[in-house]
């Protein structure tokens, strides 16, 4: 009878611990939207020695994860006006052919998620650094994404503005 009681306590006390870790302990949507572009950030660098396909890859599977089936992305400074994650992601793929290397940061996100925490708008500054025939070139461009919620975060639309002069 005492061991019964124990088993039910234990129980009890293990369901607590998991409710109070998923609710005190799992991170603010705001900065799961932010791992979120910093997966995609991560992906679209050009790292020096990148290949057609290494960086394809690489693209392909982080974008499965971070990018929307349905996205439309817009680049007009590279001619990139994509619809869809995979016509994305080969122009995405291609872009890397311009750089021999490209780092990419997001600063000054301004983060606003709707009340009911389905869709995130998301305003920054991407500071590019980029080496481009032996050139290095650092500017930044406002960006502005959306984003949805379907269990994880990902991106449905990406606009890059022009590099400010």
């Amino acid at each position: 009878m005492v061991n019964k009681k124990w088993g039910i306590a234990l129980a009890c006390a293990l369901v607590a611990g998991v409710v109070l870790g998923v609710t005190v302990f799992r991170a603010p949507p705001e900065d799961r939207v932010k791992d979120t572009l910093g997966r995609f950030v991560k992906a679209v660098m050009v790292k020096e020695g990148d290949t057609v396909l290494s960086r394809g890859g690489r693209i392909k599977s982080t974008f499965k994860e971070v990018v929307a089936e349905d996205v439309r992305v817009t680049v007009s400074e590279i001619n990139i006006r994509s619809s869809g994650r995979q016509h994305f992601a080969e122009d995405a793929t291609k872009a890397g052919l311009l750089y021999q290397s490209a780092d990419c940061e997001l600063v000054g996100m301004t983060i606003k998620i709707d009340p009911g925490g389905t869709t995130a708008k998301v305003d920054a500054t991407a500071i590019v650094t980029g080496v481009r025939g032996g050139d290095r070139k650092v500017d930044k461009r406002p960006v502005h994404f959306l984003l949805a919620k379907d269990g994880n975060w990902r991106i449905t639309s990406i606009d890059v503005r022009p590099a400010e002069e």
